[in-house]
């Protein structure tokens, strides 16, 4: 990705992180995906549990294994430089409905419904409120907004959240980079510049696991 479409994205998201931060990061991110040799067992990336499968939802195959495994390794990596309670990476695999396909930390959600309606999303889910509307969205203190009925549900835990769409180059939404930590006002420069980085560098490994025709959109 070109300097300027880092700057486009910054602009457009009304953010004001050091573009050559943001770079670094992207092209971390890439350097992992593209190098990383670490060998990761198959039921971590193919997840079984209580709320079903990731292979119920995606083909499971070598393409999207290895897809998958690039993805796990560049989380990992951004995770390590900027630690938090959760971390995960959703796909948005139907308008509808943003998939989890990998995390770490505590575990999150599997499946996010993506209301159309925008103060349900907006309540609901950050992730789901930044699928619906490809805003970067960023919650300081989860307490006052639970307080202030900006956000609803027991599942909110005092901290911070960060959500930072993953974007096509033609503006479409491809999913979704959600964290959760465990302090208010968490998410610094420094930190938004490492999960931006991030965010740009899954462009083409999120538009890869969605069907031919969907991604062609």
């Amino acid at each position: 990705m070109s300097t300027a479409l880092i700057q486009d994205y910054l602009r457009t998201q009304g953010l004001k992180l050091p573009p050559e931060a943001v770079q670094i990061a992207m092209l971390t991110a890439g350097s992992v995906m593209a190098a990383g040799r670490a060998e990761i067992e198959p039921e971590i990336l193919w997840y079984r549990g209580a709320d079903g499968t990731l292979e119920q939802h995606l083909p499971r195959n070598e393409a999207h294994h290895a897809r998958l495994r690039q993805i796990f390794m560049a989380l990992d990596s951004a995770y390590t430089a900027s630690p938090c309670r959760s971390a995960a990476v959703y796909l948005l695999h139907t308008p509808d409905r943003l998939l989890h396909l990998v995390a770490q930390g505590e575990p999150l959600e599997k499946l996010l419904a993506v209301e159309q309606d925008l103060e349900a999303a907006h309540t609901a889910h950050l992730a789901a409120r930044s699928a619906q509307t490809g805003w970067l969205n960023q919650i300081d203190d989860v307490a006052q907004w639970l307080q202030n009925g900006d956000l609803a549900g027991s599942r909110h835990r005092p901290g911070s959240q960060l959500a930072v769409p993953v974007y096509a180059e033609n503006g479409r939404v491809l999913g979704v980079v959600y964290l959760e930590h465990g302090h208010p006002a968490a998410f610094d420069e420094a930190a938004q510049s490492i999960w931006v980085g991030l965010a740009l560098a899954l462009a083409d490994p999120l538009a890869d696991l969605l069907q031919p025709e969907e991604a062609a959109e």
